[in-house]
């Protein structure tokens, strides 16, 4: 690992740690150069701005959450209802490591850092959700009728328009809750299992 590799790591751990501890308008470029005991000079050399390390940091947690999903579905050791728990475990740990208040500043003061998110979230559920449910419906868990970008749609809508800080917060939930409730209502419907009125 060369010195600007390394050093660039050392930045980004930092700042994440730091945006979403404290959000994005308090943390300042002047207390990430300080805790990492780096001069401004240097660190603005590998970020030229505070709005570029955030994008950064975005791009760094979607990139390990995206691994993290891809990892468990091609993981051929685990049968479908151990991949579908392990993979709704990682999107609820990265959302809840930023449930503080990184999301809600960027949301209402960084647009164009919030359209970032939305990106990710939509590249990221649009992807490996997909991948989930035409999974499930081959291994007989899901119902076959349902078409998978149809399910998946259903699942951006959530997370674009439910799991946001200002629909949360409206509602009086946190975001584990809002994501039970999701999770929840989509994958009780698209089970595969026979409708109670069947068996009358």
């Amino acid at each position: 690992m060369t010195a600007e590799v390394e050093a660039r790591g050392r930045i980004l751990a930092v700042a994440r740690r730091l945006f979403f501890a404290h959000g994005f308008g308090r943390v300042t470029m002047d207390e990430i150069a300080s805790e990492l005991a780096m001069s401004k000079k240097t660190l603005y050399r590998h970020f030229a701005s505070k709005e570029e390390l955030c994008e950064a940091v975005i791009d760094a947690v979607f990139i390990a959450i995206d691994a993290a999903l891809a990892a468990v579905l091609d993981d051929a050791s685990l049968g479908f209802e151990d991949k579908l728990e392990r993979f709704m475990r990682i999107v609820a740990g990265g959302y809840e490591e930023a449930r503080g208040p990184l999301l809600t500043d960027l949301q209402r003061d960084a647009p164009s850092l919030w359209a970032r998110v939305d990106q990710w979230r939509s590249k990221v559920v649009h992807t490996r959700s997909r991948a989930l449910f035409s999974a499930g419906k081959r291994a007989g868990v899901f119902r076959p009728d349902v078409p998978e970008d149809f399910i998946v749609r259903i699942a951006i809508n959530n997370v674009q328009n439910i799991l946001r800080p200002d629909v949360l917060a409206a509602l009086g939930m946190s975001f584990p809750e809002g994501f039970a409730h999701c999770k929840a209502l989509l994958l009780d419907g698209i089970r595969a299992r026979p409708h109670p009125s069947r068996s009358l």
